[in-house]
Protein backbone atom coordinates (compact mmCIF):
# COMPACT_ATOMS: atom_id res chain seq x y z
CA UNK A 1 0.00 0.00 0.00
CA UNK A 2 1.63 3.57 -1.12
CA UNK A 3 2.07 5.62 1.80
CA UNK A 4 -0.27 8.65 1.68
CA UNK A 5 0.66 11.77 0.40
CA UNK A 6 1.01 14.82 3.05
CA UNK A 7 -0.91 17.80 1.70
CA UNK A 8 2.39 20.70 1.17
CA UNK A 9 2.99 23.13 3.90
CA UNK A 10 4.00 26.04 2.01
CA UNK A 11 3.95 28.39 5.10
CA UNK A 12 6.89 25.92 6.89
CA UNK A 13 8.66 25.87 3.44
CA UNK A 14 9.06 29.37 3.12
CA UNK A 15 9.90 29.79 7.22
CA UNK A 16 12.69 27.12 6.20
CA UNK A 17 14.16 28.91 3.82
CA UNK A 18 14.19 32.45 5.89
CA UNK A 19 15.34 30.61 8.61
CA UNK A 20 18.20 29.43 6.38
CA UNK A 21 18.98 32.71 5.48
CA UNK A 22 19.06 34.19 9.07
CA UNK A 23 21.27 31.55 10.38
CA UNK A 24 24.06 32.21 7.57
CA UNK A 25 23.60 36.07 9.41
CA UNK A 26 22.02 37.41 5.86
CA UNK A 27 18.60 39.31 6.18
CA UNK A 28 17.03 38.23 2.84
CA UNK A 29 15.06 40.75 2.54
CA UNK A 30 17.60 43.89 2.65
CA UNK A 31 18.81 45.27 -0.18
CA UNK A 32 20.96 48.51 -0.03
CA UNK A 33 23.20 50.49 -2.45
CA UNK A 34 26.14 53.07 -2.34
CA UNK A 35 25.68 55.01 -5.54
CA UNK A 36 22.84 56.72 -7.82
CA UNK A 37 24.18 54.34 -10.48
CA UNK A 38 24.02 51.24 -8.27
CA UNK A 39 20.33 52.45 -7.25
CA UNK A 40 18.64 51.79 -10.72
CA UNK A 41 19.06 48.17 -10.01
CA UNK A 42 17.34 48.46 -6.94
CA UNK A 43 15.01 45.63 -6.10
CA UNK A 44 11.39 45.82 -7.09
CA UNK A 45 8.07 44.38 -5.56
CA UNK A 46 7.76 40.92 -6.98
CA UNK A 47 4.46 40.95 -8.81
CA UNK A 48 2.04 38.87 -11.14
CA UNK A 49 3.43 39.20 -14.76
CA UNK A 50 -0.17 39.26 -15.78
CA UNK A 51 -1.89 41.12 -13.48
CA UNK A 52 0.33 43.62 -12.49
CA UNK A 53 -0.48 42.85 -8.98
CA UNK A 54 2.48 43.19 -6.36
CA UNK A 55 2.74 40.12 -3.99
CA UNK A 56 1.70 40.73 -0.91
CA UNK A 57 2.36 39.44 2.88
CA UNK A 58 4.60 35.94 3.40
CA UNK A 59 4.61 35.75 -0.08
CA UNK A 60 6.17 38.94 -1.12
CA UNK A 61 8.66 38.37 1.47
CA UNK A 62 9.66 34.98 0.31
CA UNK A 63 9.78 36.38 -3.48
CA UNK A 64 12.21 39.03 -2.85
CA UNK A 65 14.46 36.80 -0.69
CA UNK A 66 14.39 34.39 -3.80
CA UNK A 67 15.05 37.22 -6.29
CA UNK A 68 18.22 38.36 -3.93
CA UNK A 69 19.33 35.01 -3.61
CA UNK A 70 19.04 34.06 -7.50
CA UNK A 71 19.86 37.48 -8.86
CA UNK A 72 16.71 38.33 -10.68
CA UNK A 73 16.22 41.99 -11.48
CA UNK A 74 12.64 41.39 -13.41
CA UNK A 75 10.38 41.36 -10.37
CA UNK A 76 7.26 39.90 -12.63
CA UNK A 77 6.32 36.08 -11.90
CA UNK A 78 3.47 34.43 -13.83
CA UNK A 79 2.17 30.65 -12.83
CA UNK A 80 2.44 27.41 -15.58
CA UNK A 81 -1.36 28.13 -17.48
CA UNK A 82 -0.44 32.38 -17.24
CA UNK A 83 2.71 31.48 -19.51
CA UNK A 84 1.23 28.96 -21.66
CA UNK A 85 -1.12 31.65 -23.25
CA UNK A 86 2.12 33.42 -23.98
CA UNK A 87 2.76 30.35 -25.35
CA UNK A 88 5.90 30.61 -23.42
CA UNK A 89 7.10 28.29 -20.32
CA UNK A 90 9.51 27.93 -17.72
CA UNK A 91 13.30 26.63 -18.93
CA UNK A 92 13.82 23.32 -18.90
CA UNK A 93 15.51 22.20 -15.21
CA UNK A 94 14.04 25.49 -13.71
CA UNK A 95 11.79 24.99 -10.83
CA UNK A 96 8.93 26.93 -9.79
CA UNK A 97 8.30 28.83 -5.98
CA UNK A 98 5.01 28.51 -4.17
CA UNK A 99 2.91 30.79 -2.88
CA UNK A 100 -0.08 30.73 -0.77
CA UNK A 101 -3.37 32.40 -1.10
CA UNK A 102 -6.71 32.20 0.16
CA UNK A 103 -9.71 30.77 -1.20
CA UNK A 104 -13.66 30.36 0.46
CA UNK A 105 -15.88 28.21 0.84
CA UNK A 106 -19.34 29.16 1.13
CA UNK A 107 -21.33 27.68 3.97
CA UNK A 108 -23.90 26.62 1.92
CA UNK A 109 -21.51 24.51 0.04
CA UNK A 110 -20.46 22.87 3.54
CA UNK A 111 -21.27 19.11 4.18
CA UNK A 112 -21.98 19.95 8.16
CA UNK A 113 -24.25 22.63 7.14
CA UNK A 114 -27.90 22.18 6.32
CA UNK A 115 -29.82 25.14 4.79
CA UNK A 116 -34.08 24.87 5.82
CA UNK A 117 -36.58 25.81 4.12
CA UNK A 118 -40.24 25.96 6.27
CA UNK A 119 -38.33 23.66 8.42
CA UNK A 120 -37.07 21.21 6.03
CA UNK A 121 -33.65 20.55 4.72
CA UNK A 122 -33.09 21.34 1.14
CA UNK A 123 -29.94 21.42 -1.35
CA UNK A 124 -29.08 25.11 -2.54
CA UNK A 125 -27.99 24.56 -6.40
CA UNK A 126 -26.99 28.20 -6.68
CA UNK A 127 -27.13 31.52 -5.26
CA UNK A 128 -26.91 35.08 -6.17
CA UNK A 129 -25.61 37.45 -3.62
CA UNK A 130 -26.75 40.42 -5.91
CA UNK A 131 -30.33 39.91 -6.01
CA UNK A 132 -30.38 37.73 -2.61
CA UNK A 133 -31.93 34.89 -4.50
CA UNK A 134 -30.85 31.23 -4.10
CA UNK A 135 -32.00 28.18 -6.32
CA UNK A 136 -33.13 25.01 -3.95
CA UNK A 137 -34.47 21.48 -4.30
CA UNK A 138 -35.28 18.89 -6.61
CA UNK A 139 -37.27 21.39 -8.54
CA UNK A 140 -34.59 24.39 -8.72
CA UNK A 141 -37.17 27.01 -7.17
CA UNK A 142 -35.66 30.60 -7.01
CA UNK A 143 -36.75 31.52 -3.33
CA UNK A 144 -35.31 34.99 -1.15
CA UNK A 145 -32.71 33.86 0.90
CA UNK A 146 -34.51 35.70 3.75
CA UNK A 147 -37.02 32.52 3.71
CA UNK A 148 -34.14 30.20 4.32
CA UNK A 149 -32.29 29.42 7.63
CA UNK A 150 -28.97 27.69 8.38
CA UNK A 151 -28.60 24.61 10.79
CA UNK A 152 -24.35 25.15 11.76
CA UNK A 153 -22.28 22.25 12.86
CA UNK A 154 -23.07 22.89 16.56
CA UNK A 155 -26.90 22.06 15.32
CA UNK A 156 -27.88 26.01 16.13
CA UNK A 157 -30.37 27.31 13.34
CA UNK A 158 -29.41 31.09 12.26
CA UNK A 159 -30.51 33.20 9.47
CA UNK A 160 -29.36 33.27 6.11
CA UNK A 161 -27.44 36.39 6.93
CA UNK A 162 -25.74 35.60 10.33
CA UNK A 163 -24.42 32.07 8.28
CA UNK A 164 -23.01 34.04 5.97
CA UNK A 165 -21.16 36.43 8.41
CA UNK A 166 -19.99 33.49 10.84
CA UNK A 167 -19.67 29.67 8.68
CA UNK A 168 -18.31 30.60 5.75
CA UNK A 169 -14.64 29.19 5.56
CA UNK A 170 -11.18 30.86 4.22
CA UNK A 171 -8.88 27.96 3.49
CA UNK A 172 -5.18 28.29 2.31
CA UNK A 173 -4.74 27.47 -1.36
CA UNK A 174 -1.17 27.46 -3.04
CA UNK A 175 0.05 27.81 -6.41
CA UNK A 176 3.62 27.77 -8.24
CA UNK A 177 5.12 30.65 -10.07
CA UNK A 178 8.40 31.30 -12.09
CA UNK A 179 10.59 34.63 -12.59
CA UNK A 180 10.15 35.85 -15.99
CA UNK A 181 13.96 35.27 -16.14
CA UNK A 182 12.89 31.64 -15.51
CA UNK A 183 11.03 31.26 -18.68
CA UNK A 184 11.60 31.07 -22.34
CA UNK A 185 9.48 32.40 -25.30
CA UNK A 186 8.85 35.76 -23.46
CA UNK A 187 11.49 37.94 -25.77
CA UNK A 188 8.48 39.96 -27.25
CA UNK A 189 6.49 39.93 -24.54
CA UNK A 190 9.48 41.22 -22.76
CA UNK A 191 9.87 43.71 -25.39
CA UNK A 192 6.48 45.31 -25.29
CA UNK A 193 6.23 44.93 -21.31
CA UNK A 194 9.49 47.12 -20.32
CA UNK A 195 10.10 47.14 -16.70
CA UNK A 196 8.67 50.76 -15.03
CA UNK A 197 11.81 51.57 -12.33
CA UNK A 198 10.92 54.34 -10.11
CA UNK A 199 13.30 57.54 -10.54
CA UNK A 200 15.94 57.76 -7.53
CA UNK A 201 17.14 61.08 -7.17
CA UNK A 202 18.68 62.59 -3.92
CA UNK A 203 15.86 65.38 -4.19
CA UNK A 204 13.50 63.00 -4.83
CA UNK A 205 14.64 60.91 -1.92
CA UNK A 206 14.50 63.78 0.89
CA UNK A 207 11.08 64.80 -0.71
CA UNK A 208 9.48 61.82 -0.54
CA UNK A 209 10.84 60.80 3.46
CA UNK A 210 10.06 64.29 4.70
CA UNK A 211 6.33 63.74 3.36
CA UNK A 212 5.88 60.58 5.14
CA UNK A 213 7.33 62.13 8.41
CA UNK A 214 5.04 65.31 8.42
CA UNK A 215 2.04 63.11 7.53
CA UNK A 216 2.35 60.95 10.58
CA UNK A 217 3.91 63.84 12.69
CA UNK A 218 0.23 65.22 11.75
CA UNK A 219 -0.86 62.27 13.84
CA UNK A 220 0.93 63.34 16.97
CA UNK A 221 4.04 61.66 16.69
CA UNK A 222 7.28 63.37 17.85
CA UNK A 223 10.87 62.80 15.66
CA UNK A 224 14.01 64.01 17.69
CA UNK A 225 17.21 64.34 16.76
CA UNK A 226 19.86 64.05 19.92
CA UNK A 227 23.65 63.72 19.86
CA UNK A 228 23.45 60.23 21.37
CA UNK A 229 24.29 56.66 20.11
CA UNK A 230 21.10 54.80 19.41
CA UNK A 231 17.40 55.20 17.97
CA UNK A 232 14.42 54.00 19.86
CA UNK A 233 10.37 54.52 19.42
CA UNK A 234 9.06 55.69 22.93
CA UNK A 235 5.36 54.34 22.59
CA UNK A 236 4.20 56.16 26.22
CA UNK A 237 5.94 59.51 24.43
CA UNK A 238 4.85 58.75 21.33
CA UNK A 239 8.03 59.63 20.04
CA UNK A 240 11.02 58.15 18.18
CA UNK A 241 14.78 59.31 19.64
CA UNK A 242 16.83 59.29 16.49
CA UNK A 243 20.84 60.14 16.68
CA UNK A 244 21.53 63.46 14.62
CA UNK A 245 22.17 62.80 10.60
CA UNK A 246 25.71 63.74 10.37
CA UNK A 247 25.78 60.79 13.26
CA UNK A 248 25.16 58.20 10.34
CA UNK A 249 28.27 56.54 8.03
CA UNK A 250 25.82 57.46 5.29
CA UNK A 251 22.57 58.84 4.10
CA UNK A 252 21.33 54.99 3.29
CA UNK A 253 21.97 54.14 7.14
CA UNK A 254 20.21 57.16 8.39
CA UNK A 255 17.20 56.38 6.55
CA UNK A 256 17.00 52.85 6.88
CA UNK A 257 17.09 53.34 10.64
CA UNK A 258 14.62 56.13 10.70
CA UNK A 259 11.83 53.96 8.53
CA UNK A 260 12.66 51.09 10.82
CA UNK A 261 11.70 53.33 14.13
CA UNK A 262 8.60 54.62 11.65
CA UNK A 263 7.73 50.99 11.16
CA UNK A 264 7.32 50.61 15.68
CA UNK A 265 5.36 53.96 15.64
CA UNK A 266 2.61 52.73 13.58
CA UNK A 267 2.07 50.37 16.07
CA UNK A 268 0.57 53.11 18.77
CA UNK A 269 -3.12 52.54 20.16
CA UNK A 270 -3.93 55.41 18.20
CA UNK A 271 -3.03 54.44 14.67
CA UNK A 272 -2.91 50.72 13.83
CA UNK A 273 -2.71 49.44 18.04
CA UNK A 274 -0.34 46.55 17.30
CA UNK A 275 -0.19 44.20 20.37
CA UNK A 276 3.92 44.53 19.72
CA UNK A 277 3.58 48.20 21.09
CA UNK A 278 1.04 48.49 23.00
CA UNK A 279 1.59 45.59 25.44
CA UNK A 280 4.93 45.52 27.67
CA UNK A 281 6.92 42.80 25.84
CA UNK A 282 10.10 41.67 27.53
CA UNK A 283 13.38 41.51 25.46
CA UNK A 284 13.80 38.04 23.70
CA UNK A 285 9.99 37.24 24.00
CA UNK A 286 7.98 36.00 21.17
CA UNK A 287 5.85 39.43 21.14
CA UNK A 288 8.88 41.95 21.03
CA UNK A 289 11.24 39.68 18.23
CA UNK A 290 7.81 39.52 16.07
CA UNK A 291 7.38 43.81 16.35
CA UNK A 292 11.24 44.07 15.65
CA UNK A 293 10.80 41.63 12.51
CA UNK A 294 7.59 43.83 11.93
CA UNK A 295 9.72 46.99 11.48
CA UNK A 296 12.59 45.45 10.02
CA UNK A 297 9.99 44.36 7.05
CA UNK A 298 8.13 47.38 7.13
CA UNK A 299 11.63 49.65 6.25
CA UNK A 300 12.32 46.83 3.25
CA UNK A 301 8.87 47.35 1.97
CA UNK A 302 8.92 51.12 2.67
CA UNK A 303 12.32 51.08 0.24
CA UNK A 304 10.71 48.84 -2.29
CA UNK A 305 7.43 50.71 -2.57
CA UNK A 306 9.29 54.74 -2.63
CA UNK A 307 13.43 54.06 -3.81
CA UNK A 308 14.24 55.45 -0.42
CA UNK A 309 17.84 53.91 0.14
CA UNK A 310 18.42 51.21 2.70
CA UNK A 311 21.76 49.99 4.10
CA UNK A 312 22.31 46.27 3.75
CA UNK A 313 23.34 45.33 7.05
CA UNK A 314 22.84 43.12 9.83
CA UNK A 315 22.00 42.80 13.34
CA UNK A 316 22.91 40.07 15.11
CA UNK A 317 20.79 40.62 18.02
CA UNK A 318 17.95 40.63 16.14
CA UNK A 319 18.92 37.99 14.02
CA UNK A 320 19.12 35.82 17.55
CA UNK A 321 15.78 36.48 18.22
CA UNK A 322 14.01 36.84 15.17
CA UNK A 323 15.65 32.99 14.93
CA UNK A 324 13.86 31.79 18.19
CA UNK A 325 10.54 32.83 17.38
CA UNK A 326 10.37 31.40 13.58
CA UNK A 327 11.64 28.07 15.22
CA UNK A 328 9.37 27.90 18.07
CA UNK A 329 6.02 26.01 17.47
CA UNK A 330 4.29 29.03 16.10
CA UNK A 331 7.11 29.86 13.86
CA UNK A 332 5.35 29.39 11.01
CA UNK A 333 2.41 31.73 11.35
CA UNK A 334 4.43 34.26 13.32
CA UNK A 335 6.63 35.04 9.46
CA UNK A 336 3.35 35.59 7.58
CA UNK A 337 1.20 37.60 10.46
CA UNK A 338 4.45 39.63 10.98
CA UNK A 339 4.64 40.23 6.94
CA UNK A 340 0.81 40.83 7.14
CA UNK A 341 1.46 43.90 9.91
CA UNK A 342 4.55 44.92 8.43
CA UNK A 343 1.95 45.50 4.83
CA UNK A 344 -0.21 47.57 6.98
CA UNK A 345 2.47 49.45 8.47
CA UNK A 346 3.48 50.69 4.74
CA UNK A 347 0.18 51.22 3.98
CA UNK A 348 -0.18 53.48 6.49
CA UNK A 349 2.86 55.54 6.07
CA UNK A 350 2.28 55.85 2.49
CA UNK A 351 -1.34 56.80 2.80
CA UNK A 352 0.35 59.49 5.29
CA UNK A 353 3.09 61.04 3.15
CA UNK A 354 0.19 61.05 0.23
CA UNK A 355 -2.21 63.66 2.53
CA UNK A 356 0.77 65.99 2.95
CA UNK A 357 1.21 65.80 -1.17
CA UNK A 358 -2.50 66.60 -1.31
CA UNK A 359 -2.49 69.14 1.12
CA UNK A 360 0.54 70.85 -0.87
CA UNK A 361 -0.92 70.64 -4.03
CA UNK A 362 -4.08 72.49 -2.44
CA UNK A 363 -1.95 75.26 -1.05
CA UNK A 364 -0.13 75.44 -4.38
CA UNK A 365 -3.90 75.57 -6.36
CA UNK A 366 -5.07 78.12 -3.94
CA UNK A 367 -1.96 80.28 -4.29
CA UNK A 368 -1.85 80.10 -7.81
CA UNK A 369 -5.59 81.21 -8.06
CA UNK A 370 -5.21 83.80 -5.66
CA UNK A 371 -2.26 85.32 -7.58
CA UNK A 372 -4.61 85.05 -11.23
CA UNK A 373 -6.77 87.75 -9.03
CA UNK A 374 -4.47 89.79 -7.85
CA UNK A 375 -3.27 90.16 -11.67
CA UNK A 376 -7.03 90.91 -12.91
Amino acid sequence: MEKEKQARDVRQEVTDAIVKKLEAGVMPWRRGWSSAEQAKDALLLPRNGETGRAYRGGNRLYLMTMMQEKGWSDPRFMTFNQLQKLDAGPRKGEKGLPVEYWDELPFWKRRDVDVLLCGEKVKVHAVDPQLKIATVGDDRRDVHTQSLFVQGPAGQVISWGAAERSLNLLFAKYAVVFNVEQCRGLEKWLEQNPIEKPQRTEIGLDETLSKIVAGIEKTGLVVKHEPQDRAFYTPLADRITMPRPEQFHSVAEYRSTLLHELGHATGHEKRLAREGITKIAPFGSEIYAKEELVAELTSAFMAAETGIERLDDSHASYIDSWLKALKGQNGKHVLFEAARDAEKATDYLLDRGRGIEIEKARETKAKNKGQELEIA
